[in-house]
């Protein structure tokens, strides 16, 4: 059975990954999976259209990554 991997990031989950962020200096692909009740595959093509976008930086490598926003964000 397929899995949409497709998910399109709207502004108001834009709006929810930006506030956790100041609130908490990261984010990670389990935190936003639980933020916005999506899957693992799903959070992999949000984090990457973000960091593509430039929305989202990447930090760290496999496990322990986890996405700040670029300095002009960070205010």
């Amino acid at each position: 059975m397929p899995t949409s991997t497709k998910f399109q990031v709207s502004n108001t989950d834009k709006q929810r990954i930006y506030e956790f962020i100041k609130q908490n200096g990261y984010v990670t692909n389990r935190q936003v999976r639980s933020l916005l009740n999506i899957s693992y595959d799903q959070a992999i093509h949000l984090f990457n259209q973000m960091v593509e976008n430039r929305d989202l930086i990447r930090e760290g490598k496999t496990s322990s990554v986890r996405y700040v926003l670029p300095k002009q964000f960070d205010q």
